[in-house]
């Protein structure tokens, strides 16, 4: 059996093994393979081919060009191969192109489709059919439709439908977890899920929800400020009305209620200053959160630049640190580190003597210009001139 994988990392495997490992192919080819699939059983003429594909070459007689890439697709697979056989068929009639999988080949994305759609339908009449079918299709998404093909307007309005079928899935199936109290469980879904939509506020909410109903309200919290600070440096979006009140009522525990609350001053302080510089402080356990997020993420997309920090405080003949002296240092390189990175960047303390970072958006160069800095200015302000700070840096597709 053929699966045919085009959520995330595309490939085509025949009994679980890949055949784009073992057979080279042309780039142009796979780009046509990759646009019949998305079209798969439609009719498509071929100026539409041409002009979604190739309309920045210069071709001499591109029809022509499309006829031979087309022969070269048919024979993709080899038929004297006794343990291959061909899963698709391309017809030609009337002036159309029909690209057609055989009966022993499934394609991931018409089979999310089906469960998704299915599974959306039930969500009143029958929730644990839908909530079975739903789980079912969320597993088959790892990732946005074809993400390798990053430049092709023909993509884009494809790849918006599956995600937008996606959320609607997903949201219908943390629906139907809330219903059933299974907060854990909507936690794990939405750990997996910010991997893919990681600026979806709807999707953090119930995240930061579910957090709360297990008690984890610290990590609900932190999480709370570093997703308003990256929603707002990434994309320029300030956290609703909603996501505000989600705080408020992380903030109101039983015992306030209790007391006299100005509800004035607590608007106030839950309106963040978005134009500050000032890196976000959390817990270590959500510090490991979002680096295996991040590195995830990284593995994904190769051009993002993230760093991962680790700044020692020592003693400068590596003898051991007087216990009031580690603590007043320590309390200066927060300060020091919290004040000069930026808006968005996240910091944590991971022992007495160490801070751990995550750097964004930043040049591998710059990297010297902000140990320099911090170097410096941790040296002018600590007390004791013996100790020092280490810093290392390295990227986040290098393990540390």
């Amino acid at each position: 059996m053929y699966k045919i994988y085009t959520f995330g990392d595309f490939d085509i495997r025949y009994n679980d093994e890949s055949i784009l490992d073992t057979k080279g192919y042309q780039y142009r080819m796979l780009a046509l393979f990759k646009y019949f699939i998305t079209f798969n059983e439609k009719k498509l003429l071929p100026e539409s081919i041409i002009e979604d594909l190739w309309a920045d070459n210069e071709f001499h007689d591109p029809k022509n060009v499309l006829r031979t890439q087309i022969s070269r697709l048919r024979r993709m697979i080899n038929l004297d191969d006794k343990n291959l056989k061909q899963f698709y068929r391309i017809e030609h009639s009337n002036g159309y192109y029909v690209f057609k999988t055989n009966d022993n080949c499934v394609l991931d994305v018409q089979l999310f489709k089906e469960l998704i759609d299915e599974g959306n339908s039930l969500k009143e009449n029958d929730p644990q059919k839908s909530l079975s079918l739903l789980e079912k299709g969320l597993k088959l998404y790892k990732g946005e439709y074809l993400r390798e093909i990053e430049y092709e307007e023909w993509i884009v309005p494809i790849r918006n439908r599956y995600r937008r079928l996606y959320l609607q899935g997903l949201f219908n199936y943390i629906e139907l977890l809330k219903q059933k109290k299974m907060n854990e469980e909507i936690i794990k879904t939405c750990e997996e899920a910010i991997q893919y939509e990681p600026y979806d506020e709807v999707l953090h909410m119930y995240f930061i929800e579910a957090l709360t109903e297990v008690g984890e309200k610290r990590y609900a919290i932190s999480h709370y400020e570093y997703i308003t600070s990256r929603l707002y440096s990434h994309i320029g979006i300030k956290p609703s009305p909603k996501m505000k009140m989600l705080y408020k009522k992380m903030q109101l525990d039983e015992e306030s209620l209790k007391d006299d609350i100005n509800l004035s001053k607590i608007d106030e302080e839950l309106k963040e200053d978005y134009e500050n510089k000032e890196a976000l402080i959390c817990e270590p356990y959500y510090f490991k959160f979002l680096y295996n997020l991040e590195t995830r993420k990284k593995s994904r997309n190769m051009k993002d630049n993230k760093f991962l920090g680790i700044l020692t405080i020592e003693n400068k003949g590596y003898l051991s640190i007087d216990e009031e002296d580690r603590k007043e240092s320590m309390r200066t390189l927060e300060e020091i580190v919290y004040n000069n990175l930026r808006k968005g960047d996240v910091l944590s303390k991971w022992n007495s003597s160490q801070l751990v970072s995550l750097l964004y958006d930043i040049e591998e160069k710059s990297l010297n210009i902000i140990v320099n800095r911090l170097q410096k200015r941790f040296q002018e302000k600590c007390k004791n001139k013996n100790i020092i700070l280490k810093i290392r840096f390295k990227s986040l597709e290098i393990s540390i």
